[in-house]
């Protein structure tokens, strides 16, 4: 009797960890940016005068998301190419690459009232992150963003009047936070949850430095899952009033 409550005992607790080490395989990791002054580029002359014929200096446009139809309200994704593999240490770093990318401007601008969009360009290049387990609840981890994006300044029936590009690295490699998610296997692509602590089990606020020839930022979080319905279409409304939620994004098989 006793061996068998040890063996229920030991059964409970092994039950009750995530496995030791688990790998966190390949997948998106779809972001929520935070608008307000907390992502926002710096715009050269030149962009400017493409964008809407005016001369001005080098100057910031303040933005926000705008949501990815299928992605409730999230703006952002950024794949991981790379099976993260810890059974050689408790670091891994893998290939990242920006897939998706959608803001619209947060308050007014050189080419006013003109709407500021920015999405992504069709070529992206390759970056890293780097991903530390630090217990078996989770751990940290930095990242390497290289972004070319097209800005356009849109009217009000949704024609382009100008466009221009930028190009740069978002990364400033301050850690963030991860956890393991909770009754997934380890073959599962949402495996881990990028962006919250793994001990309050809370979404936190990251930002990174945009590296380039003008200055960047880009701060963002994981929303909150989705409730049904979700947003499927991006509209001005949506762009201004997001749902406070989020649809993982399903992962694909990326070529190399």
């Amino acid at each position: 009797m006793r061996a068998r409550i040890l063996t229920l005992g030991l059964a409970a607790l092994l039950g009750a960890l995530p496995l030791v080490a688990q790998d966190i395989p390949p997948g998106d990791d779809v972001w929520d940016s935070l608008g307000g002054g907390a992502t926002e580029v710096t715009l050269s002359s030149a962009d400017w005068k493409a964008l809407c014929g005016v001369t001005v200096a080098d100057t910031v446009v303040q933005l926000k998301g705008y949501n990815i139809p299928g992605q409730g309200t999230g703006d952002t994704i950024v794949s991981r190419l790379d099976n993260a593999s810890f059974s050689s240490g408790n670091t891994a770093t893998v290939a990242i690459q920006l897939k998706d990318l959608s803001f619209v401007n947060d308050g007014s601008h050189p080419c006013s009232p003109l709407t500021i969009r920015v999405t992504d360009a069709t070529s992206q290049a390759i970056g890293t992150m780097t991903i530390t387990r630090t217990s078996s609840a989770g751990g940290t981890f930095t990242a390497q963003v290289p972004v070319n994006a097209v800005i356009q300044a849109v009217d009000s029936n949704g024609i382009v009047r100008g466009s221009t590009s930028v190009s740069g690295v978002l990364g400033d490699d301050s850690t963030s936070p991860w956890t393991y998610a909770a009754g997934l296997s380890a073959t599962s692509a949402q495996v881990w949850k990028p962006g919250v602590d793994p001990v309050t089990k809370q979404p936190v606020r990251i930002c990174r430095i945009g590296r380039k020839i003008l200055p960047a930022r880009h701060c963002y979080q994981p929303p909150p899952p989705c409730p049904s319905p979700v947003l499927t279409a991006q509209t001005d409304t949506n762009a201004i009033a997001k749902e406070a939620c989020y649809l993982q994004a399903t992962p694909t098989e990326t070529v190399k």
